[in-house]
């Protein structure tokens, strides 16, 4: 749990201009919510932040670990996966298509 956990908040920390608590809080949620699980996040586990302007809601295998409510931390992590220095740029790739149809043209 701490792994993925890290990574995440390691990839949030730059991108969010608030307090580093902030992106500790958020990483906090994480560590619970696979401890919560037996302590592992195996093949499967679904992670889902709901990002708003107020903050981020963390639930792992569909059971809720709580808010962190601070403003620029939702958009940090949707930047983590979708802006110019995505940590899967096929994971944005693959957003587009489905947001937008295969023949979105995105000029750079």
């Amino acid at each position: 749990g701490k792994t993925i956990a890290g990574a995440i908040a390691e990839s949030v920390k730059p991108r969010q201009g608030g307090a580093g608590s902030d992106v500790k809080d958020l990483e906090n949620l994480i560590v619970q919510g696979v401890a919560a699980k037996g302590g592992q996040a195996t093949k499967g586990t679904i992670f889902r932040f709901d990002c708003t302007e107020e903050g981020v809601s963390v639930s792992v295998d569909g059971n809720a670990q709580g808010t962190v409510k601070s403003a620029g931390i939702g958009s940090a992590l949707v930047d983590v996966f979708m802006d110019d220095k995505a940590v899967s740029p096929q994971l944005v790739d693959s957003c587009l298509d489905t947001w937008c149809g295969k023949d979105l043209f995105v000029a750079v």
